[in-house]
């Protein structure tokens, strides 16, 4: 099977490999702002990111997006979700009608609501055509991917879809099963960027011993996202399986989104704590995450969301976090 990977970061290269290993024919193609992940690897060095050689995969720069997708069988989305609208418009001419696996974790405003709304819906608005979108949900390192590591994730959108995507990639440490519950997946994929920042912040304003903290929040950033879940017509069952549960346990563990807010734990502010992050090369999405989960909920009447209120108090009103944390209610 030909495979185009639209995005050479950490995760769209991460999905190269794991096309690769399956034995398909894998194109990765860079977007105008990847210029610098390929360079190096078009001479045979490793990624700079993912520390691996891109062996077998074709390289293509962002010039060359009709090439990369001529005769493509399956696309893979890795491109940011600011980055979803531009590139797909660029794309859509080229763009054969096969299932479009997104990676991309995201809130987009709708142009024809006004309002903040999945990618799968979004981006077929702004490009004026249907989009076969399957999202992939669930804990997924793209260190851990790239390299066989054992991974669940779990592939959502129109079942044959799904299930073509879940059965060109799986194998070789990735364990995928599937759902037709896109909407439950994708916010789920959304919503943990932010809940993952809060759960940080308890490392940084109490450190290691705020264990009893951390699984409180952690509950309750269940149950929130099961909100709004529910509330934008998903199922509260997705938010209980990998891409809920199992994505917000490895985001809050070991992710730039804890690490986030631990910085902002510590005291320093949330907008200088992204400057300083984006300018090492490391994107936060919670930041921005905060902001539209907090839009999306408004616009969908979801009030009781304490520990939403209490992130987005700090982060983008510059609450103090020892206030803010020491005022939230649960349950």
């Amino acid at each position: 099977m030909r495979v185009t990977v639209l995005g050479a970061g950490y995760m769209g290269s991460a999905m190269a490999c794991v096309a690769r290993r399956r034995g398909h024919d894998v194109r990765l193609w860079g977007t105008w702002l990847d210029d610098a992940m390929l360079e190096p690897c078009e001479r045979g060095e490793p990624h700079p990111r993912l520390g691996l050689t891109l062996e077998g995969i074709a390289l293509l720069r962002s010039p060359r997006l009709a090439e990369a997708l001529d005769g493509a069988e399956l696309i893979v989305h890795a491109v940011n979700s600011e980055g979803a609208v531009p590139v797909m418009t660029k794309a859509t001419a080229h763009l054969p009608d096969v299932p479009v696996l997104s990676v991309t974790k995201g809130l987009l405003e709708s142009p024809r609501t006004g309002k903040m709304d999945r990618i799968d819906v979004v981006v077929p608005q702004h490009v004026g055509r249907a989009v076969r979108f399957v999202h992939a949900a669930g804990p997924a390192k793209a260190m851990e991917v790239a390299r066989g590591v054992l991974t669940w994730m779990q592939y959502a959108g129109a079942v044959r879809d799904a299930e073509t995507c879940a059965r060109a990639l799986e194998g070789g440490g990735l364990v995928v099963t599937t759902s037709d519950d896109i909407a439950g997946a994708e916010l789920c994929s959304a919503l943990k960027n932010a809940y993952a920042t809060g759960l940080g912040l308890w490392d940084g304003h109490v450190g290691p011993a705020a264990h009893d903290a951390r699984a409180a929040c952690f509950t309750q950033a269940i149950l929130e996202m099961r909100a709004l879940v529910e509330a934008g017509g998903g199922r509260a069952e997705t938010v209980h399986g990998p891409a809920g549960v199992g994505d917000l346990h490895v985001t809050a563990a070991a992710g730039r989104n804890r690490a986030f807010g631990e910085r902002v734990g510590k005291g320093k502010p949330a907008k200088q704590v992204a400057a300083e992050m984006l300018a090492a090369g490391e994107l936060t999405e919670g930041y921005p995450a905060i902001a539209s989960a907090w839009r999306y909920a408004g616009e969908r009447g979801v009030t009781k969301l304490p520990l939403l209120a209490a992130l987005h108090a700090v982060v983008w009103e510059n609450a103090p976090v020892g206030e803010a944390l020491a005022g939230l209610t649960l349950g």
